[in-house]
């Protein structure tokens, strides 16, 4: 033990504290890596002794502590290398406790919380560092003081902190031989200012999103003429992009999210022959992509989506090296060019939101390795080539468009397929039975077209759905109960514990030759993680809530949906819905549904949008969905329901009328019809606190007509039964009123029958 120089249990599944004995025998060592592990608790006192230590990496762990206060930082001065990025220490702002680490040149205190200590806060420390990362820390308002007494910085990575004021230009003319700056997620305003010497090693510039605005300095060609990374993006930057700017050999350009406009440089894909990336994305660009006749050769990404180039979409666009193509969301026009079959490294390719018309090309099917095919929101018509199935596509959206015809023979041979979105078309026949094959999809998108006939049975077999629309069709038949399997694919919620970037140890045996290390950062952290990382974002447009919603990224991990409105549905609601405990939307209405509302509906605790309205549904409306907690959109409105409506109380305490209408024997608050009472329309009069209305005065009205009459009765008997003249006079006016009356008949209803009978009959 006392001769071991390298202790490493780097990239570990350890966690718990670290041991207090066995520390104090180490005084030869020189490496210490407990780097990704998941450690937690303080350091070890007897840290202090490993005085020997040229590297140190606690880098992602849940170390906690007060630098300032704890004193093995100022023993170990003979560190060169220390990382404690991605922890919970207390890092004070001034570095006090590394003063005297004259050795130190790597230092990553990234994603910790950074304290003021005014008593060293003007402290200038003896090292001089080649690499400083502060990237994401708590509390960090200010770069720290000793930044203005660094000279021979090569990498600078302050991203991630919001950080207000002037962009610090003085850390460009401060090190010369900078070779990347990361200043990333910050707040620097105004102009970007170039320093005043030429920057002959800086090759990374990273300043977007910021709120920089102003032009893109003409000679930024000058200042950095070995610059081959920079990203502007997210920025209020205007004006056109520099011709100048061509004249660097950029490998990597974004400039995306801005308010540039003009043209692209004419002459930057030939100045910059090496240009691999290239990202102009949401400017208000227009004219030419690149001269005619000129296809950049290393070119391997081009987006150049959100911006107002026009005309026909060209074929030196087709660059035969891209692997990501987006050119969405622009006025090209025309038709889809047949060069396109060129592009046989191509991965994603997006050319949605444009005027394009006439057929997909079959020259696509030449797309062998294609991904993502997006051209949704154009004028496309036709049909769908039914080569497309012999592609490894995973993502298809052609939403929007005039395309028709059947899927009998297309799309459902995509066994890799995971977005399917054909909704606001014109395809018609039924949904084939062969869509039990796509194992792997997720969001099934069909609605606004002219499909007819039955859900299939076999859509029961996709378990990995998470939004199923197949709403505004000519669908008909019952809901299948195995419905209620379908959205429940089970989400991937595990978060990795840090996105901890970590320096193995081989760079750190090369740390010292620079190149090597400068390479590994850039690879680790700048363009190429961004690049060669990415992951394909999925979009998807969802109704949920009466209102149309686009989904993407992490959110549509998480959403789930079933929307079967406005077809010829049948028969009664499965009980077996109610089984689906985690969708937040399901729409049902208008269809032709019998039948009541399954009680089981009270286990959709995740539902916020429930519509069952404008069908033919009977019977009450379930207590138990007072339960559902989530619910912000409910709608049984236009169906034969009766009974009392939910408690107005917790979510149903939000609903007016309207989610009710159309149920004449529905009762209760808020419709205007009280159960128990007969619907009557009165007047509230409020005089001295006292209250009155129509209903009481008609109740009234009742007990005193029975009350008086019964009292003239009685006594009229009684007058009656003790008065023999009142009674004898009695008896005389009936017998009057009898002979009267008999006479009466005689003459004016017998006398005229017997007259006519016998003109008629006799």
């Amino acid at each position: 033990m006392p001769s071991l120089l390298v202790f490493s249990i780097a990239f570990g599944d350890n966690d718990g504290t670290l041991p207090n004995q066995g520390w104090c025998e180490l005084k030869h060592i020189q490496e210490l890596d407990f780097s990704a592990n998941s450690f937690r608790g303080t350091l070890p006192s007897c840290f202090g002794n490993l005085t020997s230590l040229r590297r140190l990496s606690f880098g992602g762990n849940y170390f906690r502590g007060n630098i300032a206060s704890d004193s093995i930082w100022r023993r170990l001065t003979s560190l060169e290398y220390i990382d404690i990025s991605y922890n919970q220490f207390d890092v004070p702002l001034s570095f006090s406790q590394f003063s005297n680490h004259t050795k130190l040149i790597y230092l990553d205190v990234s994603s910790n919380t950074i304290i003021t200590d005014t008593k060293f806060q003007n402290q200038i420390p003896n090292f001089q560092l080649e690499f400083f990362a502060i990237k994401g820390c708590k509390h960090l308002k200010k770069l720290p003081y000793f930044l203005h007494y660094q000279y021979d910085l090569r990498i600078l990575a302050i991203g991630g902190n919001q950080l207000p004021g002037i962009f610090p230009t003085w850390l460009l003319e401060n090190n010369t031989r900078l070779a990347g700056i990361y200043s990333r997620d910050n707040a620097f305003s105004g102009s970007f200012k170039l320093p005043s010497s030429c920057h002959l090693h800086l090759e990374t510039i990273d300043v977007s999103n910021n709120k920089l605005n102003g032009h893109i300095p003409d000679k930024m060609n000058s200042a950095f003429p070995k610059l081959t990374y920079l990203n502007m993006s997210q920025n209020y930057l205007e004006g056109p992009i520099p011709s100048k700017i061509s004249s660097i050999h950029l490998h990597n350009l974004d400039l995306s999210h801005n308010f540039l406009f003009g043209g692209v440089p004419s002459d930057l894909a030939i100045g910059s022959p090496v240009l691999a990336y290239l990202r102009l994305s949401h400017n208000k660009l227009k004219g030419q992509i690149f001269p005619k006749d000129v296809k950049p050769k290393m070119l391997f990404f081009l987006f150049l989506n959100g911006n107002n180039f026009e005309g026909p979409l060209p074929c030196n666009m087709f660059i035969t090296s891209l692997i990501v193509l987006d050119a969405s969301n622009n006025n090209f026009s025309g038709e889809i060019p047949r060069c396109i079959r060129d592009n046989t490294r191509l991965l994603q390719l997006d050319l949605s939101k444009n005027h394009l018309k006439g057929s997909i090309p079959v020259e696509i099917c030449n797309l062998k390795l294609i991904q993502v095919l997006a051209i949704s929101e154009n004028r496309l018509s036709g049909f769908i080539p039914s080569c497309v199935n012999s592609l490894p596509l995973e993502h298809i959206h052609l939403q929007k468009n005039q395309l028709g015809g059947e899927l009998e023979h297309a799309l459902f041979n995509l066994s890799s397929l995971i977005t399917l979105d054909l909704g606001y078309n014109n395809f018609t026949g039924s949904i084939p039975h062969t869509i039990g094959s796509l194992n792997t999809l997720n969001y099934l998108l069909l609605s606004n077209n002219q499909f007819e006939g039955e859900i299939p049975t076999e859509i029961c077999m996709l378990n990995k759905l998470s939004i199923v629309d197949l709403s505004f069709n000519k669908l008909y038949g019952s809901l299948l109960p195995c419905l209620s399997y379908l959205t429940q694919a089970k989400k991937d919620t595990e978060i990795s514990k840090t996105n901890y970037p970590t320096t193995s140890r081989r760079s750190w045996i090369t740390f010292l030759a620079w190149m090597r290390l400068k390479r590994h950062y850039h690879d680790s952290h700048g363009f190429l993680s961004d690049i060669f990382l990415m992951d394909v974002e999925t979009q998807v447009q969802f109704s949920t809530k009466r209102n149309s919603y686009t989904y993407k990224g992490s959110i549509l991990k998480y959403m789930s949906g079933m929307d079967l409105s406005s077809n010829r549905l049948t028969g009664e609601i499965p009980v077996e819905l109610g089984k689906m405990s985690n969708i937040p939307a399901l729409n049902l209405s208008h269809n032709h549904l019998i039948g009541r509302i399954p009680n089981t509906f009270s286990n959709l605790q995740k539902i916020e949008s429930l519509d069952l309205s404008y069908n033919n549904l009977n019977g009450s409306i379930p207590v138990g969905l007072l339960e559902l907690n989530s619910l912000a959109v409910f709608s049984v409105a236009y169906n034969n329901l009766s009974g009392a409506v939910p408690d107005f109380k917790a979510q149903f305490g939000t609903f007016n009328k309207s989610s009710y209408e159309g149920n004449p024997f529905l009762c209760g608050y808020p419709l205007d019809n009280t159960c128990g009472i007969p619907k009557l329309s009165y007047t509230s009069k409020i005089n001295g606190g006292e209250e009155s209305s129509d209903l009481e005065d008609i109740q009234c009205f009742y007990i005193g007509f029975v009350v008086s009459y019964g009292a003239i009765l009685l006594g009229l008997a009684a007058a009656l039964c003790f008065n023999r003249y009142w009674r004898k006079a009695w008896f005389r006016m009936i017998e009057a009123l009898m002979f009267y009356g008999y006479y009466f008949l005689l003459d004016n209803v017998v006398t005229p029958i017997k007259s006519i009978w016998y003109r008629n009959v006799g």
